[in-house]
């Protein structure tokens, strides 16, 4: 990473080092720091929506080793993350082992892992696993270390082609005054054209099987909005009521293409542009009402821009901002 100094025009490198050399203990500094920092990790992954279970989880009783990191994506996918300091030939094999045993799991075995207490987002999740029409899907393997030896990324790769997700990421430190820096880059898979220039998505469909109704999901939320917006989202897509969630919605809007989360206090709304265009048009339409943020970069799969609706005003703006008048 260089520095740009205006005044003599020139760029100079930023010291780099390593966890090691920065002091960064692997579970009592980065995995802690992960925990405490859930959305702005998950973002910087680009990752929408990522549901914390917990961390040091035992797969199964039969096991010593525990998941670095468990999570549940919103379409009922597990995401077991593995964390390493250094290099480690083993680590994807001791992921795959991990997801091979929690693809065993079911929604009361998530439910006895999530923490308890007043936490919102378990709150979310444990309603989510509870939903009539919620069904867990595949696992995913998340792998994060300093670099990653050639057998590891040539197994992602090879086990890639029998619908094994696995993303790999590299993460560098850098030392800025008297700051830490980490650099967060996607060593796997590697960013294509398409997976640059052409985020997933594409219009919803509706599957018959999933047997909640907005009207049941509406009564899990708490804000006095949500019914006027589950009725202004419902009249573009019917979205998915067991997952509280409208994907792919608003193609066609100023904002573009979006995805919107319901949790029990407010609305999650994820764009998929991260252009300076996109930038400029949120802000413009948004004000001071709505304040974005940035979530994923062009170092990951997807990215754009973030923001909540928690009052009903901010949803007058956003629904204005998106010239839904109906």
């Amino acid at each position: 990473m260089l520095k740009v100094d205006p005044t003599t025009k020139t760029l100079t490198p930023l010291p780099q080092s390593t966890l090691k050399q920065s002091h960064i203990l692997e579970r009592a500094h980065l995995q802690e720091a992960i925990l405490q920092s859930w959305d702005a990790f998950c973002g910087e992954l680009g990752f929408e929506e990522l549901f914390l279970v917990g961390s040091e989880i035992t797969p199964h009783h039969s096991c010593r080793d525990r998941i670095d990191i468990l999570a549940i994506d919103s379409d009922g996918h597990p995401v077991i993350f593995e964390l390493k300091r250094h290099r480690d030939k083993l680590q994807l094999l001791q992921a795959v082992s991990y997801a091979a045993m929690v693809a065993k799991w079911d929604a009361e075995r998530f439910l006895d892992a999530l923490p308890t207490g007043g936490n919102e987002q378990a709150e979310d999740l444990r309603a989510m696993l509870r939903s009539d029409g919620f069904s867990l899907a595949d696992p995913c393997i998340v792998l994060l270390a300093e670099s990653f030896d050639p057998e590891v990324i040539l197994s992602a790769d090879w086990l890639a082609e029998f619908g094994v997700s696995i993303q790999a990421f590299a993460i560098s430190v850098l030392e800025h005054g008297d700051d830490t820096l980490l650099s967060i880059d996607q060593r796997f898979p590697l960013l294509g054209v398409d997976d640059v220039y052409v985020r997933r998505g594409g219009p919803h469909i509706h599957v018959s099987g999933e047997t909640a109704t907005w009207e049941e999901a509406v009564k899990q939320v708490n804000f006095p909005f949500a019914a006027r917006a589950v009725a202004a989202f419902r009249k573009h897509i019917h979205g998915s009521p067991h997952r509280r969630r409208f994907n792919s919605i608003y193609s066609s809007s100023p904002l573009g293409r979006m995805s919107i989360n319901i949790r029990r206090s407010y609305l999650k709304m994820y764009t998929v542009d991260q252009s300076a265009e996109a930038e400029e048009t949120l802000r413009t339409r948004f004000g001071d009402v709505i304040a974005i943020t940035p979530w994923g970069s062009d170092k990951t799969r997807n990215s754009g821009f973030t923001f909540t609706i928690e009052t009903e005003a901010q949803l007058d703006k956003f629904l204005e901002a998106v010239e839904d008048n109906g």
